[in-house]
């Protein structure tokens, strides 16, 4: 280890002075008054070519102390002309803003001494710049013309090493800065730099002087330690100069409350006081950074500030877009912005001089980070940071007097080492590998070089090379003792570099397979088997956790048992825990001997008096129930009196800490046979539910076993933190990788990958990845060290257990128990769960509100009353027996009893008949029902009424769920045709929708009657109790109906949502939310006649599905023609959401988006751009191409897609015939159409589709949202819109058209049609929250009737076929569901998707539904595929061994030992075109003649076939291709064509024209690529003539016909490969449904484990399969067979193409080559590892057969394996 040596002499100004040379101390004297401190402390060391450890205060120059040297050494070798290209200093930076800034502080200081004082002659001195955002070109030039100052961060500089390329531009380095050390160094980013700076000095072979920077950090001696233990100096012992400068800077700092009434202000509203605070700090200060905990609350802070009206607010944090944060920097450094807020990407290192206050909402968990953020304000030299902490709760409060009372006692962070990462020790590896291959005892000793791994075992380093080689992440030859790399590892490693482990969501999924939706890893890791969480509004118990999926089943009624918030934080820091323990037992010692609090705390801490006071009686509430407080050797246990023993044990020793003891806890009682319900952490303490009582004075006694920790491991093993842990680790070392190349690799492939490796490795008796995650959650996640320490004053009774039993958790330990009742006020439905809620708490929750709004019966009555008025005519009657039952002389009725009893009946007779004449009331019978048959309805409640007759008397009365009754055939009859009271006639009805009808009548009972408890509705029904509950409930989940206590009774009362509102006090006048939600339905599927009308009222669409239901008899295939309309256009029109929409609408687009932004290469792109349009091809052709010319194509493409996202030109597609797909023309939009006012966009946009609320009309608008919000108020008083409120269940405000306001105060007929949609539809996403609510979460396709989702259909379209893996319709609605289905079925047809395969019906496997579904199902074409799992529409089920499809698919195309032709003259006669020797060789059985030998007997020419390929074939053939390209010549070539149609001399045409081969070259190849031009057998060329007189449909089909013909199998993707661009899919899949028609071919699934639609010729299949087995063979990459098996060279090998190796006719390995002087030179190979040695006897067969040796480094290393 290296000797320490802490600096204490400075050095004066003069002598630092008189070592700089003269242009730099110039520039530092004009620059600066003087050096600070630390400079005169450490520069001299760094002078001298020590190594230095500077460790000062935030703002103390410490970024110019570590550069002033770098600079005036290479401006002393650019004077004397000894600066040489190459790096000189590298500047590590843990982030990229940081390297941003960096770099400005660099050039700007470079560029001022070159251009003031510098001569001309100096050579110029280059800053470069190299992070994870660094485009491809930036790096090539970094190679090309090499920086000498290098910043860049630790990942890049791996990846820089590991590059042949990157190495040699190191070869100068003199320099190694390593900036804010404390960030890197605790973590395994900073191990994983330890080792890259241990290969570095390997490397390179001068001494590398080391500097290591930061203002927060001790221990300073294990840093310093790290920072230079693997420097390869010749010296016996290295030395490090540690420069600590003493005394802190002056500090600001002040806690503000956000409101006097702090601590009574529920806590979920203090986040909009705090916004207050922090828009007048804003406006008080010039610049002002806003620190909060996490991303999303970076989000909302600076979305709410917009909306106070703060101008110049931003944000900024690590999600962000490159371009975005950097230009937000750049304002900030410019003094363009007011504030900043932020979540840790602006806490290091960046200097903005204008900054004077930060504000951190909320403690940050530390006193290191609360220093980083605090020095941001006042950075420069001299400057004093001031600093404002809101606190965001009582706790938080008492935390960040804590921190502050640290921060200026002079309290630090100690840092924590990781040491021997196995994780980071294998990635290391395989990088190592890349470099060269290394004997593994040097490697083993260049890792011990660097300080983490200085102790780590022989026996660790041989295990993880052992895992990396059984990976194949990298060969071992132990007989050689030597390592080296795979090239598939490589890749790997280049993509998934790097050590911060992303947080993985896992996917939640129901018992019947629906994906409910995602959870964070970190919220996971708190679950087990049996919880209950809270997520979008509903209640799940979790039934199992498998790799990344959690499954769950619904739990309507249950409280959470985890808090929605577990899992987000870090854990508090041991340093601020101790002071929040020791503040928390000094103020407890005041307490006990009645001092005052607050005047203590003011006096002994400096906190205000609002401060002090809130904090006082936040800790006297906690004295009012104990004077116990955890101390350094106490803790408290509380146990809650409830049905379960349940124990909330607060510490106020951090998260880390209650983690490890709190496992500890569960793992023993688990010990003891109690099962543990619940565990949950927070930083004070944890809460712990059991099934038994536990003896808590025998807890000592527990922790005092020997086997503690073997019990904690056993525990936590089952954890899902250890499987996260461990999917950290594995992912780390690079065994499963989230990308390969370009590719991101699926969550389902990398789920499935977790899975088996932790499957696996839990059956390995040691494994070194369980090892290392159990490890790194022991050291990172719990506070282990800090829990035996505690521990270990056991027996001298020096840790004390408080004890108590209590109805609430005291102050302290409440916000654990608080939270799962803070989770009910986010359920949707709370009828459960309200009513044994204490008192107390309900008062914590909900502040000054309150759920019980005790109503006195009169009030209630008085309301209701006023509600129905006395009906005095007809139309008052009508409107009384709109929300009444059936109306009979009698009166029975309450309502009519009420109403009508003081109204005379003949008049009452009178207005009946009136009603009745008009049409406005009918009557009923045959329901069955004595109380509706013979009785007067309104229409409107006719249907309902007959149905829940009728339902009543079948069966409905004894079903759990209506939904559950098939309803088909049932029917009653209305009357029609009224005279008086007499009908003509009696219409026979079928029954409606039983639960729609179920819903209509309680909201009609609800809004007569009002408030009533579930008993006494379901009394006035005939149904079950349980079903009229559920329609209650759903009622509610859709804001139409509340719960709560309205006339004090024992149970909830249900009341309408409407109502409620209106009784207990609200204001506004409200519409109805149903009748809101009508309008919208039924204006945005009004049917148009037109497409194009359609499009100009949605704005745009985005999928085809979105015109089903808007249009009259629209198919899918009529898309093709509106999408090809010139009058549709397409681009991102809405927030980067790419869709089409009509030209005209284009104006009114523009108009809701800022305007563009357009730099000089977008502005030179719109000149160029004509009238007509222009391809993107033709518009990239009119710059330089090529390798050297790469950059000016990325800036052409780059600013290319800018003006397509900022919508200044739009796309127009164009039908070309013979080619797949439609050709895109670029048309100018900026500059060619006037955008609408922004008033005027948004205006029309609320017309065409409000009512629309603010937050959804954000999702339209591309401007600030203050601009929105000033629009839409001047659009109001102007009264173009109007502002409409309803109960969303809370007051919500809508914008609409004031002839929508309108309608929306009258009753509205609601179209009850049922369609299926998709969750974009442009109805459905506007309501998609409330969709998922009711149908869970997850994608698929909800099924409407009307604006209700009653149902979901989980489908994809895969491998040409629709997957349908569950239909969930109630039972009620499957008459309907049948036409509705069918009708979508049919239209896949003309997607070509004409086969479907459904799995399951309502959850329940096809086979097992029962016959009324079975019906439905074989009405719709569904039968079963045989296999007792799946129906089948459309196609057959006869699967084959996919071995005899190989085997008949090689007989057919004479590959076959038994059907290769004997020799290659004979095989020509049959074979139409061929690419070389190798595709013509396998197909005989002798070969004695090249082919371009016999190319002059056979009259072969060359030229292009349909996949683009060169290819020797017959004239004919080429007329037959030219024939089915159907294109012309360029007009410019005609003359080309008209010479080679009379002369093949190329020589001759030269001569002609003065050509040089080359410039002919260029002329003839596009020609030959075209196919209007060949080359004969003799090297002359010939133009080919396309076939006259022919049909060209049906020379096309002829040519398919041809081509399937010997191909026993083929998918639809097959054929297009093997067709080529000529053919688009229709055109393919008519010809082959042709030849299904006529019986040559089959459809279905047709191969063994193949899940895809195959069409086949039986016969063929059959005849090979009876050959025997084929031969081992490798099949070329020129073979036009390889275009077969793309497919699986791609899934199984990684290769576009390749030579594919079949061993027993399967694939089992690829393998890439170059033919070079007739050896086959083998450059890549991917295989089965277990039948290597049989691939590569195959191989060598392949190149015996060809005469070509194999060669190459590659085939070596497989021959020595």
């Amino acid at each position: 280890m290296p000797e320490l040596d802490y600096v204490r002499e400075s050095s004066t100004t003069e002598e630092l002075m008189e070592n700089l040379c003269q242009p730099v101390r110039e520039w530092f004297k004009d620059r600066f008054p003087d050096f600070t401190d630390p400079q005169k402390m450490a520069i001299p060391q760094i002078m001298q070519g020590n190594h230095l450890l500077l460790c000062s205060p935030t703002g103390s120059g410490k970024t110019l102390t570590a550069f002033l040297t770098v600079i005036d050494d290479l401006v002393r070798r650019s004077l004397d002309g000894s600066l040489k290209d190459g790096v000189s200093c590298i500047y590590i930076s843990p982030i990229k803003a940081l390297a941003n800034d960096i770099q400005k502080n660099l050039i700007g200081p470079l560029n001022e001494i070159r251009e003031s004082y510098l001569p001309k002659r100096a050579k110029e001195i280059r800053v470069g710049l190299r992070t994870g955002d660094t485009s491809q070109k930036e790096r090539d030039q970094i190679l090309r013309n090499p920086p000498h100052i290098l910043i860049t961060t630790p990942e890049s500089l791996a990846l820089g090493l590991a590059s042949k390329r990157f190495r040699p531009i190191l070869a100068g380095l003199k320099w190694m800065i390593v900036d804010e050390m404390h960030s890197l160094v605790p973590t395994k980013r900073g191990t994983h730099l330890a080792l890259s700076l241990a290969l570095l000095d390997h490397v390179i072979p001068n001494p590398v002087q080391r500097i290591g920077i930061s203002a927060t950090m001790e221990p300073l001696d294990k840093v310093a330690e790290f920072l230079v233990a693997s420097d390869r100096s010749d010296t016996d012992s290295k030395t490090v100069k540690i420069a600590k400068i003493s005394g802190a800077r002056r500090l600001d700092l002040d806690i503000l409350l956000p409101t006097p009434r702090f601590t009574s202000v529920p806590v979920k509203e203090l986040l909009d006081y705090n916004v207050d605070v922090i828009k007048d700090l804003v406006e008080a200060h010039t610049t002002t950074l806003v620190f909060v905990n996490t991303r999303s609350m970076t989000e909302t802070v600076v979305q709410k500030l917009r909306l106070a009206g703060l101008q110049g607010v931003e944000g900024h944090h690590g999600s962000m877009d490159k371009s975005i944060r950097l230009d937000v920097e750049q304002k900030l450094k410019n003094g363009h912005l007011r504030a900043v807020v932020s979540s840790s990407s602006l806490e290091m290192g960046i200097d903005i001089g204008s900054v004077d206050c930060v504000v951190q909402v909320g403690s940050p968990g530390s006193i290191a980070t609360a220093l980083q953020r605090i020095g941001r304000a006042g950075h420069q030299v001299g400057g004093v940071p001031r600093a404002r902490f809101l606190p965001t709760s009582p706790h938080d409060l008492l935390e960040l007097v804590a921190l502050q009372t640290g921060i200026l006692r002079g309290s630090m962070d100690m840092l924590k080492f990781p040491e021997n990462a196995l994780d980071v020790l294998a990635q290391y590896l395989i990088g190592l590998t890349i470099v060269k291959e290394w004997d593994i005892d040097d490697g083993y000793e260049l890792v011990k070089s660097s300080w983490p791994y200085r102790n780590l075992p022989y026996d660790d380093y041989i295990e993880v090379l052992d895992l990396l080689g059984e990976e194949r992440r990298i060969w071992i030859d132990w007989e050689e003792n030597t390592i080296g790399k795979r090239g598939y590892a490589q890749m790997i490693y280049y993509t998934n570099i790097g050590t911060i482990a992303p947080d993985n969501n896992y996917l939640v999924f129901s018992s019947d397979g629906t994906m409910v939706g995602q959870l964070s890893s970190s919220f996971v890791s708190s679950l087990r088997r049996g919880d209950v969480f809270l997520l979008g509004g509903s209640t799940y118990r979790v039934s199992s956790i498998i790799g990344t999926r959690v499954n769950v089943t619904s739990a309507t009624g249950y409280r959470p048992t985890i808090p929605s918030w577990t899992g987000e934080a870090n854990s508090r820091s041991i340093e601020l825990s101790q002071e929040v323990l020791e503040l928390l037992t000094t103020v407890s010692g005041v307490q006990k001997v009645a001092g005052d609090l607050p005047t203590f705390l003011q006096e002994h801490y400096g906190l205000g008096k609002l401060v002090s006071g809130a904090l006082a009686q936040f800790l006297d509430e906690h004295a009012a129930s104990t004077f116990q407080v955890p101390a350094r050797r106490t803790i408290l246990i509380e146990e809650i009196q409830g049905p379960l023993p349940t124990y909330v044990v607060t510490t106020c020793r951090g998260r880390g800490f209650n983690l490890a003891l709190g496992y500890m806890f569960a793992g023993m009682a688990d010990r003891e046979g109690i099962i543990v319900h619940e565990v949950s952490f927070d930083e004070n303490g944890f809460m712990i539910k059991l099934s038994h009582d536990l003896e808590v004075s025998a807890i000592p006694e527990l922790f005092s076993s020997e086997t503690a920790d073997e019990i904690l491991r056993k525990y936590l093993l089952d954890t899902q933190l250890f499987a996260k842990r461990f999917r950290e680790v594995s992912s780390r070392s690079m065994l499963n990788p989230r990308r390969i190349g370009a590719d991101e690799i699926s969550p389902k492939q990398f789920q499935q990958r977790a899975e088996q490796i932790l499957t696996d490795h839990k059956q390995a008796a040691d494994s070194v990845l369980i090892r290392e995650a159990m490890r790194e959650i022991t050291r990172h996640d719990l506070e282990l060290d800090e829990l035996r320490d505690l521990m270990t004053g056991r027996g001298k009774d020096f840790l004390n257990i408080v004890h108590r039993k209590v109805k609430i958790p005291s102050p302290l330990g409440l916000t654990l128990f608080m939270s799962a009742f803070e989770d009910l006020l986010s359920l949707r439905t709370r009828a459960y769960l309200i009513k044994d809620v204490d008192p107390e708490i309900l008062r914590r929750l909900l502040g000054a509100r309150s759920l019980a709004t005790e109503l006195d019966r009169e009030s209630l009555d008085s309301y209701y009353q006023s509600k129905v008025q006395v009906p005095k005519d007809a139309e008052g009657l009508l409107r009384l027996m709109d929300i009444g039952g059936g109306l009979e002389r009698e009166l029975t009725h309450p309502l009519y009893s009420e109403k009508l009893s003081g109204i005379d009946l003949d008049v009452i007779k009178t207005w009946v008949h009136e009603l009745a004449e008009a049409g406005e009331i009918t009557k009923i019978r045959d329901t069955g029902n004595d109380q509706i048959d013979g009785k007067w309805f309104s229409q409107r409640m006719a249907g309902v009424h007959g149905t829940l007759g009728v339902l009543s008397v079948s069966g409905a009365a004894e079903m759990e769920d209506l939904k559950e009754l098939y309803t088909g055939g049932l029917s009653f009859e209305i009357a029609e045709d009224f005279t008086g009271g007499t009908p003509a006639d009696w219409k026979h009805t079928e029954l409606s929708d039983a639960v729609d009808c179920l819903r209509l009548k309680l909201l009609d009972m609800l809004g007569s009657e009002g408030p009533r408890t579930l008993d006494a509705i379901a009394e006035r029904l005939p149904f079950p109790k349980a079903q009229v509950d559920a329609a209650l409930q759903e009622l509610e989940m859709r804001n139409l109906v509340s719960i709560g206590f309205f006339t004090q009774t024992e149970e909830g009362e249900y009341i309408l949502r409407l109502d409620e509102y209106r009784i207990t006090g609200g204001k506004l006048n409200v519409v109805d939310y149903r009748t809101l939600q009508t309008l919208i339905h039924n204006k945005s599927f009004d049917q148009r006649v037109e497409p194009l009308d359609a499009i100009r009222d949605l704005v745009f669409v985005q999928r085809r599905d979105e015109l089903l239901y808007r249009v009259s008899d629209y198919r899918f295939r009529d898309w093709i023609d509106i999408k090809h309309d010139r009058d549709i256009v397409n681009g991102r029109l809405l927030h980067n959401r790419v869709g089409y929409t009509h030209r005209d609408q284009i104006p009114l687009l523009l108009g809701l988006r800022a305007e563009p932004w357009l730099g000089p290469m977008e502005v030179e792109l719109l000149e160029k751009i004509p009238a007509s349009g222009i391809t993107r091809a033709e518009l990239l052709k009119m710059y330089p191409s090529g390798k050297d010319n790469q950059h000016v194509q990325r800036t052409v493409k780059s600013a290319l897609s800018n003006l397509e996202r900022q919508l200044a030109i739009v796309k127009r597609y164009e039908k070309v015939p013979n080619r797949k797909r439609s050709i895109a023309y670029i048309e100018r939009v900026h500059g060619e159409l006037e955008p609408m006012s922004f008033e005027d966009s948004i205006h029309q946009l609320i017309t065409r589709i409000g009512p629309i609320k603010p937050q959804i009309l954000r999702f339209y608008v591309s401007r600030p949202v203050e601009e929105l919000a000033e629009a839409l108020r001047v659009l109001e008083a102007s009264g173009k819109i109007a502002k409409v409120v309803a109960l969303q269940p809370d007051p919500t405000d809508y914008y609409a058209s004031p002839v929508d306001a309108e309608r929306l105060l009258a009753p509205m007929q609601e179209d009850r049609s049922m369609r299926i949609l998709s969750q974009s539809d442009p109805f459905c996403s506007r309501f998609i929250q409330e969709v998922r609510l009711v149908l869970r979460q997850g994608w698929y396709n909800p099924v409407f009737k009307g604006v209700d989702p009653i149902g979901r259909i989980l489908m994809f379209v895969v491998n040409d076929y629709l997957e349908i893996k569950d239909v969930h319709i109630p039972l009620t609605y499957l008459e309907e569901f049948k036409e509705s289905f069918g009708s979508m079925l049919e239209n896949y047809r003309d997607r070509l998707v004409d086969i479907s395969v459904l799995h399951a019906f309502n959850g329940v496997p096809v086979h097992d539904c029962d016959e009324n579904i079975q019906s439905v199902l074989s009405e719709l074409g569904f039968s079963s595929m045989g296999d007792g799992e799946r129906y089948l529409r459309g196609g057959v089920v006869e699967p084959r061994p996919r071995s005899q499809a190989y085997r008949a698919l090689f007989h057919h195309q004479n590959l076959h030992q038994k059907t290769r032709w004997e020799n290659e003259t004979i095989a020509l006669e049959h074979i139409d075109e061929l690419r070389d020797d190798f595709a013509l060789r396998g197909r005989c059985e002798m070969y004695r003649v090249d082919l371009q030998s016999m190319a002059s007997a056979h009259q072969l020419h060359q030229g292009t076939n349909l996949r683009h390929h060169l290819i020797w074939a017959r004239y004919s053939h080429f007329q037959r291709l030219l024939t089915i390209r159907n294109t012309m010549p360029p007009e410019e070539d005609m003359d080309v064509i008209q010479f080679f149609d009379e002369h093949h001399d190329p020589n001759l045409f030269m001569e002609r024209h003065a050509l040089k081969r080359s410039e002919f070259r260029k002329i003839i190849s596009p020609l030959m690529r075209s196919g209007h031009v060949v080359q004969d057998y003799r090297g002359g060329f010939r133009t080919v003539k396309a076939l006259q007189n022919v049909d060209l449909w049906d020379v096309k089909r002829k040519y398919i016909e041809s081509l399937v013909q010997d191909f026993p199998i083929l998918t639809l993707k097959q054929t297009e490969r093997l067709a080529g661009s000529a053919f688009s899919a229709e055109e393919i899949s008519d010809v082959m449904r042709g030849l299904e028609e006529d019986g040559t071919l089959t459809r279905g699934f047709l191969v063994d484990d193949m899940q895809e639609v195959c069409w086949g010729r039986l016969d063929l299949i059959e005849s090979g399969g009876e050959a025997i087995r084929t031969r081992d063979l490798v099949i070329p990459p020129s073979d036009s067979l390889i275009h077969y098996f793309s497919d699986v060279l791609r899934s199984r090998f990684g290769y576009g193409s390749a030579y594919l190796v079949f061993h027993k006719e399967e694939p089992i390995a690829a393998f890439k080559a170059n033919t070079r002087e007739g050896l086959l030179e083998v450059t890549d190979f991917v295989g089965d590892s277990d039948l290597e040695k049989e691939a590569l006897r195959v191989m060598k067969e392949f190149a015996w057969e060809h005469d070509m040796p194999l060669s190459g480094k590659i085939y070596e290393r497989l021959r020595s394996r």
